[in-house]
């Protein structure tokens, strides 16, 4: 069962922020003065009740080798990343196992960076039971 967390956003944001930065700063700047660029991938994790992402959702950052962030699998889900060299929508763990049939709708976004290139992510699933096991460890915050 996925466990609901509201975490204010804008440190999120500004990390992102500083990787993407990081990745256009001058080659002058020493690797000790670009917050985050020695992370393979950065990024915002969401999961908003309905069929749209809201600003209340419950989020996560993820940062990626080395693991952490504010994510409570980051290894688990920085592996299963790392399997599909950071797309999001390719991992689909186990996509046979039976689920049950009540609609209550999930959308997950993933947003920020891996591996230099941007990512932007958004799905919604029919319940917490499919989202979990076709996204796994990524969205378990």
């Amino acid at each position: 069962m996925l466990h609901k967390r509201f975490l204010s956003l804008a440190p999120a944001i500004l990390a992102v922020m500083a990787t993407i930065v990081a990745g256009t700063a001058p080659a002058a700047a020493s690797q000790h003065d670009l917050p985050g660029d020695e992370s393979k991938g950065v990024l915002i994790l969401t999961i908003s009740e309905g069929e749209r992402a809201r600003p209340d959702a419950a989020g996560a950052v993820l940062t990626c080798e080395p693991a952490g962030g504010t994510h409570p699998l980051s290894e688990a889900a920085c592996a299963e990343l790392a399997a599909v060299n950071g797309e999001v929508a390719a991992v689909e763990l186990e996509p046979q196992r039976p689920c049950y049939l009540i609609y209550r709708p999930l959308t997950v976004t993933a947003h920020g960076s891996w591996d230099g290139r941007p990512i932007s992510y958004r799905e919604t699933f029919p319940n917490d039971c499919v989202l979990d096991v076709i996204k796994g460890p990524i969205f378990r915050f």
